[in-house]
């Protein structure tokens, strides 16, 4: 009895001793970069939007909906005369073309839409999101409007939906204008696109969506910094809660590497305009050139002071000029 009670006054001595030791500094850092992740996750956690919702604050008057794939596509259909259908770039919507609308819409039947993916109309419900699938779904939508020839522009993304379906589908438009398209830059994976394809991390993408990073992204897009207003930022992060819009993201980093062969550009022969903002931090202008020497008697334009969104950030010049062009004025 007398060694069982002298052990546990020597254990709790130990003990004791040992917890008035001061801390490692690698016990220190430890604790301290768990709290700084547990206060991150914590105050960029954002919950889902159902669509009804997000469609009461971003809808437009004449906003219309239609029921393609299993999807609720979102689209803007305004004015009269020839169609002209404008497709977005990734993490953006139809409001990218607001102002063109407004302007190409006194001459012809402007046609915008929200990609499988993103805006209000959501994910594609067999998570496919590779540039062939959205060209499928192109026609699938412009058949059901009826359309039997059109003008197609496309920025980003759309841009290069609009070049893929230019080379399967040529005899369904009348004139084609691709605005900073992807197609012959360097494969480059990003560490945002890294971590999206990482088990668990990709789940917590789904869930945590800073501001400060949707902000940023945005004063990539722009040239201007000081045209990030709250405001737009604040929609680009409504419209990313959108329900299933994050998950698509993640899904999407999985076609990544799924593009089309750049060459197939040199088939394209309908009338071609090509316009590129000057200070693209997203997509070099030198692919504008390129775009221009591929393309047989393709136009160019070059905007100074813009970047990766030129229909946003030079509006009123960018308008004119794709007006212009669909005139033969160009």
């Amino acid at each position: 009895m007398e060694k069982r009670s002298s052990f546990l006054v020597k254990f709790w001595a130990a003990r004791v001793k040992a917890g008035t030791r001061r801390p490692s500094i690698g016990y220190l850092l430890r604790w301290a970069v768990s709290l700084v992740l547990l206060v991150l996750i914590i105050f960029n956690w954002y919950s889902e939007i159902p669509p009804h919702e997000l469609a009461t604050r971003y809808a437009f008057p004449d906003s219309h909906f239609m029921e393609i794939d299993s999807m609720i596509v979102h689209y803007r259909l305004s004015g009269r005369g020839e169609a002209v259908v404008l497709l977005h770039d990734a993490y953006s919507s139809l409001h990218t073309w607001t102002v063109w609308t407004e302007r190409l819409s006194k001459n012809y039947q402007v046609i915008s839409l929200d990609l499988p993916g993103f805006g209000l109309t959501g994910p594609h419900p067999h998570r496919s999101y590779s540039a062939f699938m959205y060209a499928d779904f192109l026609e699938r939508f412009t058949q059901a409007l009826r359309l039997r020839r059109f003008h197609l522009v496309g920025n980003g993304l759309g841009a290069q939906i609009a070049w893929v379906y230019a080379t399967q589908r040529p005899q369904r438009l009348r004139k084609l204008v691709l605005s900073n398209a992807p197609g012959f830059e360097q494969k480059n994976s990003s560490l945002l696109y890294w971590l999206a394809r990482t088990p668990i991390v990709n789940r917590l993408l789904r869930r945590i969506t800073p501001r400060a990073a949707v902000r940023a992204f945005l004063e990539k897009v722009y040239a201007d910094d000081s045209r990030v207003t709250d405001a737009l930022v604040r929609r680009h992060h409504d419209l990313l809660r959108r329900a299933g819009n994050r998950k698509a993201f993640t899904d999407r980093a999985t076609t990544g590497d799924n593009r089309p062969p750049a060459d197939l550009v040199e088939n394209i022969t309908i009338p071609t305009l090509i316009v590129w903002g000057a200070e693209d931090a997203v997509l070099s202008p030198e692919y504008a050139y390129e775009f221009h020497r591929r393309i047989r008697r393709a136009l160019l334009r070059i905007y100074q002071n813009t970047g990766h969104w030129p229909q946003e950030e030079n509006p009123e010049q960018s308008a004119a000029d794709i007006e212009a062009f669909l005139e033969g004025r160009f």
